[in-house]
């Protein structure tokens, strides 16, 4: 009898925990979508046309969603899936997105293609949050059927992506449904207005926000970062901020004429940079450019924006790094680092130079880099590795040197610095 009286004890003093758990539950289950996100539709669905015209709307949206790169592995099929994404708990592997019905979406109905963009679920549960559907919530329902409509017209591939090999409890695509209830909020502006065309490429299915933006915790994308600028997961290359004050050197055409180039006055795309570049924005009519432009230099900066510093220009006290930089760089950036247009790209107030982070700089130094093969940039220039050239020291001393004469960064870059990025990711 005193047993039962203690458990009945208990239970009347745990109830109100329990309780008031259940409802945090409820109350973050909710603010991810409820239960409409884990109602994957099945069946045969709504028809899609699938004329010469709609897939080739559907083909440019495609490229503007950089589809095909993110969805192709390294001498694979295209669009069979493969690629590698690394994240802070493993990695990740795109899938097959060929029109074969037993390994890629060749099955699948327009409504269950539009669910999985939106939503980010699909019939084997949760995305993993590298693939943007936050994003790709706002696009149209005819540019979604548009793609929907490319994809079916793709030649099928029967490759069986690799498992991801992620740690626990990532591993399992039921942790998804906690990480969305803490980190996930459908937007509920969605979808975006076809009509705003720069903002709803930008934020639609450019995904720009993916790279340019803070992260939080756990990899999430916290509204007060958006745009921010950080360093890339998995990556390692720092991508800036995306807002009226980063790319006030720019012209809205000068700007435009750099997102389907690759290279401007101001400096070249290099790194994920260049590849998006060639992969997706090259194909951009100049229309479209031109509304991106004109969207992008209007945002205001994010809150978590790093600020501008205000450190006078000034070189390394030692003289090394301009010494170094005198002997390896000054050819091609100048003696001032104004570069020379149309070949070698300025390194005042460039981002690797002016960035919070060195990373660029230093794997510049140490790897080198091509700007990308476009219409507009038809002979690009290179820039050849320094690895075996410098050493470690040479290659701190330089980028301290010109993150402080040209960059107003008060750069304190060592040697153990420089060794410790020697392993940084070069794919």
């Amino acid at each position: 009898m005193k047993l039962r009286r203690v458990f009945a004890i208990a239970a009347l003093v745990l109830l109100p925990f329990v309780l008031a758990a259940a409802a945090v539950v409820g109350v973050l289950f909710a603010r991810q979508g409820g239960f409409a996100p884990y109602r994957v539709p099945h069946g045969g669905g709504r028809a899609v046309a699938g004329d010469a015209a709609t897939i080739a709307r559907g083909e440019y949206l495609a490229r503007l969603g950089d589809c095909v790169a993110c969805h192709t592995t390294r001498g694979g099929a295209p669009l069979a899936g493969g690629r590698a994404f690394a994240t802070g708990i493993g990695t990740v592997y795109s899938s097959n997105l060929t029109p074969d019905r037993d390994h890629g979406i060749g099955d699948w109905s327009a409504d269950e293609f539009a669910h999985a963009m939106r939503h980010g679920v699909a019939r084997r549960g949760p995305l993993y949050p590298v693939f943007p559907y936050a994003h790709f919530a706002g696009v149209s329902d005819a540019d979604l059927d548009a793609i929907y409509a490319w994809l079916r017209a793709q030649p099928a591939s029967d490759f069986v992506p690799p498992p991801n090999r992620l740690e626990a409890p990532a591993d399992s695509r039921r942790a998804l449904i906690g990480w969305r209830m803490l980190y996930y909020r459908p937007d509920q502006t969605a979808p975006l207005d076809p009509s705003d065309r720069g903002r709803y490429l930008v934020e639609g299915l450019g995904h720009c926000a993916m790279c340019h933006s803070a992260r939080g915790e756990r990899g999430s994308l916290p509204p007060e970062g958006h745009f921010a600028g950080g360093v890339i997961p998995g990556v390692g290359w720092y991508a800036p901020p995306l807002d009226s004050v980063q790319l006030q050197r720019y012209s809205e055409q000068q700007l435009a004429d750099y997102l389907r180039d690759g290279t401007s006055p101001h400096g070249s795309a290099y790194g994920p940079m260049a590849e998006v570049a060639y992969a997706s924005l090259r194909w951009l009519t100049s229309e479209d450019a031109l509304a991106i432009a004109r969207h992008l230099k209007q945002i205001a900066p994010s809150p978590l924006r790093p600020q501008p510093t205000a450190v006078a220009a000034q070189t390394d006290a030692s003289g090394k790094g301009a010494d170094v930089y005198a002997r390896a760089c000054a050819d091609c950036h100048g003696k001032n680092g104004e570069g020379e247009n149309g070949a070698y790209p300025p390194l005042r107030d460039a981002v690797a130079v002016t960035a919070p982070d060195p990373i660029n700089a230093v794997r510049m130094v140490l790897y080198g880099g091509m700007e990308v093969t476009t219409t507009g940039n038809p002979r690009p220039h290179s820039m050849p590795p320094f690895v075996q050239q410098l050493d470690s020291a040479e290659v701190a001393a330089v980028v301290n040197h010109i993150r402080r004469t040209w960059g107003g960064q008060d750069s304190r870059l060592t040697d153990d610095d420089v060794d410790a990025m020697h392993g940084i990711v070069i794919d």
